[in-house]
């Protein structure tokens, strides 16, 4: 745990060190792609786990579940 806290506070040094503008986009090209990986894989989990507890039967086709 302590090696991969010190790489943190590398890179977390190291991002806070530079200028705005590099600052700005390093952060986008880095957050825009893990923020939408994050929100892909919770909704992929999401929908995974209400469809395990789905009350509708196999044949009901009109969506309604009754």
């Amino acid at each position: 745990m302590n090696a991969f806290l010190s790489w943190w506070d590398g890179i977390e040094e190291w991002l806070t060190g530079l200028p705005f503008v590099p600052q700005l986009l390093v952060t986008i090209v880095v957050l825009i792609p893990l923020a939408t990986g994050i929100a892909w894989l919770v909704n992929f989990l999401v929908v995974w786990v209400f469809s395990l507890f789905d009350r509708r039967d196999v044949s009901d086709e009109h969506g309604v579940g009754v």
